[in-house]
Formats: structure tokens, C-alpha cells, sequence
């Protein structure tokens, strides 16, 4: 359906272009032919522009598609992207290009999402932090995730592990808060950055513990990561798919787990639940973003996409390498998570009062 123009130039070529006003405007101001032929333009070009989204939607993917990644290559949402780009491509078949844009917990390239037009050319991958945490944590934030941004679909649940360098002297989470407590403000942590997911997780598990552990943040999650083998800070709170390698090659160690996953590499790890930590449980998941105004249309294609490429077996392979858990919820239910869980999460992280540098 056309919906008419409302703007005013639009209104009195309306006007003008009636057929009666044509005639009596016609006789009365002398107009030619050629006014009339220019009115009727108008109108035609008025409708066009109307009608313009949905045949815009329907020729969608008409040019390549770019998916904005806050992390270096070889981050965990990279990890994530470049497989999903290959099947997004061969899915819709334009070239799917992923940019990486690290630093300032997300701000980046959630900045270059809300500058791109709606029109489902710039994705980006979001985590909680991108669409829940950070309006608690940046006080002069870039972007509204409310308004500036539309969830496409989930597309992990991310367990995180708590990691520490193999030298440090603890085998338990209560060993470590133990020589925190005996040497408060001495022991360190790594983070991707201020409001990142292993900052704002690791200051819930600190309030919980109620110990005095200093945060060192980085520009991405490798950064935070060989401070850890190097020694420079004692621990990480990282997803599994990051920290993997090096805890199959004992240079780190599992001390806990967020959620069960089906990986020897952590089979034995403890959870936090089961360590009397609450609230971490799928605390962390990833997933696909685009522009606010982007055409339903384009958003349920896209969310579709997703769904099926989940189901493919390289990729459900390459989530069970790095112990995470597929996730896929239609656009409308995983809209309504994210807006559940800023509701749950406001009050605690306001408490908190976590802040960027």
C-alpha cells in the first residue's frame, strides 16, 4: 500500500494537480501543458518515494554487507563473525565484510552502527554489555540502544570462565579471595575495557566476595589476555572461546565456570552457583544488531539467516570447540529479553557504579 506524502510541497501539487483545480487553474492563470506534465511529475515522483522502503526491502542484499566487531581479530565475537559472514554471504549472495572495531567497551562500533543508514547494509555484533549494561556505566553515552538500535537475533550464549595465571598459589575461588583478602589491593584483574562483560561480571562476583581486587582494563580481550600469560595482572574473567588454548596447555587455570558446558577443557570446573555465587548463570550472550528504522522485512530475513546457519554443522562444530551454546530466538522475543534484562540489571549496576575511564 501507498502511503500518501504529507509534506506540503507534496500538498499543493495535490492541490493543484486535481483534476478540477487542474482545469479551473488551467483556464484562469493561463498554465501550459507543460505545467500541468510538471505537476503530474511531482506526484508520481511523491508516490515513488512512499512506496520506496518496501521495494528497497525486497531487493535487499543489493550490495555487500558489512558486520562491525567490537574486537581485534581473533576476539571472541571475531570468532563468531567470520563464520557467520561466510554463511551470510552464501545465504543472500553478496560479499558479507567484517570490520573490526575495538576499544571504548563497544562505543566504537556502536557509534559507527547508529551513524549508518536503516537500511540493513551495517550489522553489528552486540553483546549485553552493547544493548543492557551500558547506559548504567557511560554517563554521556554515544548512542541509545533503545532508540538508535533494533535487535536482529541472539546468536550465542557465551560461558565466561574465571582464569589466573598458572603461577598464581590457588587451586578454588576461595583460595583467591583467601590472598585477597590477605594482601587487599595487591592482586589485579584484566578486562577488554571499562563496561566490557569480564569488568562488569567480575565486580558483581568482587561485591559478592567482598574483596578488594584492582581492575586493569584493555583495549581488547587478547590485550587483557597475554597480561595474564605475562604475569602483569592475575586473572581474567573471559569467555571460554578466548581462553581455551591456553587451558588445554596449562598456562592457565579454571577456577570457575558461569554456566555447565559440554568441554573437557572445563568439564571440571566448578560453576559459580556452585561455589554460592548467583547471577551468572547465561549471564553473557551475543548476538546480531542493526539500525533502528531498518524494514521488518529486512530484520526477519536477516533473523531467519541466522537461525539456519546455527543448524549448520561446521558451525554447531565450532561451538562446541569453544564450549558455547547456541542461541536463537525470533526478532520479537530476543527484542524482549533485552528489554527484561535492562528492567533486572538497572538496579544492580546502579549500585555498583561502575564508570568509564
Amino acid at each position: 500500500m501507498i502511503r500518501p506524502c504529507d509534506s506540503r510541497p507534496c500538498r499543493q501539487l495535490s492541490r493543484a494537480a486535481s483534476p478540477r483545480a487542474g482545469r479551473v487553474r488551467a483556464v484562469r492563470s493561463g498554465m501550459p501543458r507543460s505545467g500541468l506534465q510538471w505537476v503530474w511529475a511531482g506526484l508520481v515522483a511523491c508516490a515513488a518515494l512512499a512506496a520506496g522502503t518496501p521495494a528497497q526491502a525486497a531487493d535487499w542484499p543489493a550490495r555487500p554487507i558489512t558486520i562491525v566487531v567490537n574486537g581485534g581479530p581473533g576476539s571472541l565475537p571475531d570468532l563468531f563473525a567470520r563464520p557467520l559472514a561466510e554463511r551470510l554471504h552464501h545465504a543472500f549472495g553478496q560479499p558479507v565484510v567484517v570490520e573490526n572495531k575495538p576499544g571504548a567497551g563497544g562505543l566504537l562500533a556502536m557509534q559507527q552502527l547508529k551513524s549508518a543508514p536503516p537500511d540493513g547494509y551495517t550489522l553489528a555484533l552486540v553483546t549485553n554489555a552493547h544493548l543492557v549494561w551500558n547506559p548504567y556505566i557511560f554517563p554521556a553515552l554515544t548512542y541509545d540502544p533503545v532508540r538508535d538500535v533494533v535487535p536482529v537475533s541472539p546468536l550465542a550464549v557465551i560461558p565466561m570462565a574465571l582464569t589466573v595465571n598458572d603461577k598464581v598459589p590457588a587451586q578454588s575461588l576461595a583460595q583467591l579471595f583467601g590472598l585477597a583478602r590477605q594482601q587487599p589491593g595487591r592482586l589485579n584483574y584484566a578486562s577488554s575495557g571499562n563496561g566490557s562483560p569480564p569488568h562488569v561480571l567480575f565486580e558483581m562476583l568482587r561485591e559478592q566476595a567482598g574483596v578488594d581486587i584492582m581492575h586493569v582494563p584493555f583495549k581488547t580481550g587478547t590485550g587483557a589476555l597475554n597480561s595474564v600469560l605475562a604475569g602483569d595482572t592475575q586473572m581474567y574473567f573471559a569467555g571460554t572461546a578466548l581462553v581455551e588454548p591456553m587451558v588445554k596447555e596449562g598456562r592457565l587455570r579454571v577456577l570457575a565456570i558461569s554456566d555447565a558446558v559440554p568441554d573437557a577443557a572445563f568439564g571440571r570446573a566448578p560453576t559459580l552457583a556452585q561455589q554460592d555465587f548467583r547471577g551468572f548463570e547465561g549471564a553473557v550472550w551475543l548476538g546480531v544488531a542493526a539500525r533502528a528504522g531498518t524494514p521488518d522485512a529486512i530484520v526477519q530475513r536477516l533473523n531467519a539467516q541466522i537461525g539456519r546457519a546455527q543448524q549448520d554443522g561446521a558451525m554447531r562444530q565450532m561451538y562446541a570447540s569453544h564450549g558455547s551454546l547456541p542461541y536463537h530466538l525470533d526478532a520479537a522475543a530476543f527484542a524482549q529479553r533485552v528489554a527484561d534484562e535492562r528492567k533486572a540489571s538497572g538496579p544492580v549496576l546502579r549500585k555498583l557504579g561502575i564508570k568509564p575511564d
